[in-house]
């Protein structure tokens, strides 16, 4: 039987349906018409589109506008309608259901478009009839503005125009209504020793200012190394960033960019070095900007006016987002200039020359991070206030608190002085290291979301990358956004995850998904992503550090770690993480009805953290029979064989799992493993006997 308040996400904020449900006809046969407002408006035609859809994948038929059936399904917009009158958001909506028809009335064609929504989930099959439940939905969101900051990184360059407007979609039907795209943003040396910089849009005036990057793993399905060369941001070759903001006004989700204008940057100041950041002796770093030099705000000009001339304007955007988060010592410069003046104020004064200049282009919301201004300079109080007010861009500016950590912890500790003296938006996180193994953060989204709620915040926002490893962490802040109290619910919220993608098997799956969860969920909480994508996956060993710039030994080093300093506590960790993983996919593999995507991306998560946990405890194994002297040689390679065997497997799970942009990164990563075991391997028959530590090929170095 159709059970409502396990079927809809987000939740809605009212909803008054019990069991009785309206039969509107059968699967290819509906006895439906449709009533809707004739007009050009791109939300209310969105909006029809979503309930043919619908139609069409849960009914198994079109629904005909021109047909006049019994059962009536209006559309229309009425802000003075008696539920939605005192309602202040333009996304509210109501939803009546009678035996004769239903009404899907907003306060705006938005509430409309969230409406058709919220009613395709009502839409459902019994028996060969289709159903909606009867009664009625008042429903608006608890925070004005919800979405996600995807980052320029790795799988994001590599994205399509039709993998943005995929999302987008993905997005839409989650009712969130902002996307920020990181478009320029750089970091510290890693794969293949270059600078991970990434610029996503071209900019006409500066063609020289490119992030070209390479491409390499082994691929289990084609049974051959890829190897790919100066590959850049596919939006950038396209330059199709215009693209997305048009795609995204027809979803209700508003696309604008992150442009950062001080810290993660250096290939500005290293193609320009005359405004970089200088040492002392006048030596330009490469890192940051010098803020006294006119010639940095003329670049900086140029690349904002750019996108807003080639990109915003045109499509009616004003809202842009400017970084200034983790501006270390070396972004800052010690010129003449700027030498004896603080970090603090040099950063007021770039922050408020580059927003005044943005104001009087037009930009009505500039969003800026709150970490430096916070934690580093204790600012974010009346006087700054008053400094921008002064300044006449304080309408104009909008802090983004962002907070990675658990709950007891979030901001490192320093939540209670967190405010909204100035226009505010929250930052938790959905997921980011895609490109390693996914992590759950749903603990951190309900604590932001709420903190948020508390202190009137206008958006929560995630901090992002893309990929559909996070969708639970996606749909936990969607509903975080839309309605609080219902995300708060945690045993609520699984229940209605669970049942929104596993709908044929709701409580099994939810028994999975907390399986899953306890797997994703360090209990050490000492980092906002646990110790095994932390401190067992390849990624977080790639940071090329000191001068010269070498990379810790691997997998020496973490063997190091697992193996001999940590064994202990290592050793319940990773039988716990095998145990739990085995049992979800029994579920995922054998127990699901549900099978499609959602299912296998699923599948592919616990396989990942069964592999990892297997091969790091069959290698402890391998290596304290050796050390006893009860370990032969070709049982050594039996099991390196099997390691081999499963890694590979994993891997071509992957390959037919995620979507190619995502693909790359995070083939390359599990390439360095199954190498490593190959090399392993090697070592045993040349040598006779089984080591952790060997000699590293070409190869492997070029995959690190």
């Amino acid at each position: 039987m159709f059970n409502v308040k396990q079927s809809l996400l987000p939740y809605p904020q009212r909803v008054e349906m019990g069991d009785a449900c309206v039969k509107i006809g059968t699967l290819h046969a509906l006895d439906v018409c449709l009533d809707f407002p004739k007009c050009e408006d791109v939300l209310l035609n969105e909006a029809i589109r979503v309930l043919k859809k619908a139609f069409l994948e849960r009914a198994c038929t079109t629904l005909d506008e021109g047909a006049c059936g019994a059962f009536s399904i209006k559309l229309c917009i009425d802000p003075d309608e008696g539920d939605l009158a005192t309602i202040a958001s333009d996304e509210g909506y109501v939803i009546r259901i009678s035996d004769a028809g239903a009404v899907l009335c907003g306060k705006t064609a938005k509430g409309v478009l969230y409406a058709a929504v919220t009613f395709s989930q009502l839409l459902h099959v019994e028996g060969g009839d289709v159903l909606l439940p009867l009664g009625r939905i008042v429903d608006y969101p608890t925070i004005p503005n919800r979405g996600v900051f995807v980052e320029c990184r790795f799988g994001t360059e590599l994205m399509t125009r039709e993998d943005w407007f995929r999302a987008i979609d993905y997005f839409e039907m989650q009712k969130l209504n902002q996307l920020d795209v990181g478009v320029y943003g750089c970091w510290t040396y890693q794969y293949d020793d270059v600078l991970a910089e990434y610029l996503y849009v071209p900019m006409h005036k500066h063609p020289e200012l490119k992030t070209p990057k390479s491409e390499r793993y082994y691929s289990v399905k084609d049974q051959k190394w890829i190897n790919r060369e100066n590959v850049l941001p596919r939006m950038f070759e396209e330059d199709f960033f215009g693209d997305l903001i048009v795609y995204g006004k027809k979803k209700n989700v508003t696309v604008r960019p992150l442009f950062n204008s001080l810290g993660h940057n250096s290939l500005i100041p290293r193609t320009y070095p005359e405004v970089s950041a200088k040492q002392e002796d006048g030596t330009p770093t490469g890192f940051g900007f010098c803020t006294r030099n006119e010639r940095t705000y003329e670049l900086l000009f140029d690349f904002y006016d750019e996108i807003i001339d080639r990109y915003l304007t045109p499509n009616g955007i004003t809202s842009i987002s400017v970084g200034l988060d983790e501006v270390s010592g070396a972004a800052i410069c010690h010129c003449p200039k700027c030498h004896g003046v603080t970090h603090k104020e040099l950063m007021l004064e770039h922050m408020i020359r580059i927003c005044k200049h943005l104001k009087s282009r037009g930009m009505k919301s500039i969003y800026v991070f709150h970490d430096m201004f916070y934690h580093s300079f204790h600012c974010v109080d009346e006087e700054l206030k008053a400094l921008l007010i002064k300044e006449g861009i304080y309408d104009e500016v909008v802090l983004q608190w962002w907070s990675y950590d658990d709950p007891a912890h979030l901001f490192w500790d320093k939540a209670d002085g967190v405010n909204s003296i100035m226009r505010s938006s929250i930052m938790p996180f959905t997921g980011y290291y895609h490109w390693t193994i996914p992590t759950d953060s749903n603990d951190n989204i309900r604590a932001c979301a709420s903190l948020a709620r508390r202190l009137g915040f206008e958006a929560i926002e995630a901090y992002s990358s893309f990929e559909y490893c996070y969708d639970k962490n996606y749909f936990c802040l969607a509903e975080a956004g839309w309605n609080t109290d219902a995300a708060l619910d945690k045993a609520g919220f699984d229940a209605r995850y669970a049942h929104f993608r596993f709908p044929s098997a709701p409580d099994a799956a939810n028994a999975a998904l907390e399986l899953m969860r306890d797997v994703m969920i360090d209990e050490t909480k000492d980092c906002y992503i646990n110790r095994a994508c932390l401190k067992l996956e390849y990624y977080f060993y790639c940071y090329r550090k000191g001068n010269p710039r070498t990379l810790p030994p691997f997998p020496a080093v973490l063997f190091d770690r697992v193996i001999d300093k940590e064994r202990r506590s290592y050793k319940t960790y990773l039988r716990r993480l095998l145990t739990n993983s085995k049992k979800a996919i029994r579920f995922f593999e054998k127990e699901s009805r549900d099978i499609g995507f959602f299912n296998d991306v699923w599948l592919l998560t616990a396989k990942h953290y069964y592999t990892l946990a297997d091969e790091l405890l069959s290698l402890w194994r391998l290596r304290d029979a050796q050390k006893k002297g009860s370990l032969a040689p070709e049982a050594a390679v039996a099991e390196l064989d099997r390691l081999i065997e499963q890694r590979e497997r994993l891997m071509l799970l992957a390959e037919s799992v995620r979507f190619p942009a995502a693909r790359a990164t995070y083939l390359r990563n599990m390439s360095v493993f199954r190498q490593c075991y190959l090399e392993m391997r090697a070592h045993v028959l040349k040598n006779n006997r089984f080591d952790l530590v060997f000699e590293e090929s070409d190869l492997l170095r070029l995959l690190r």
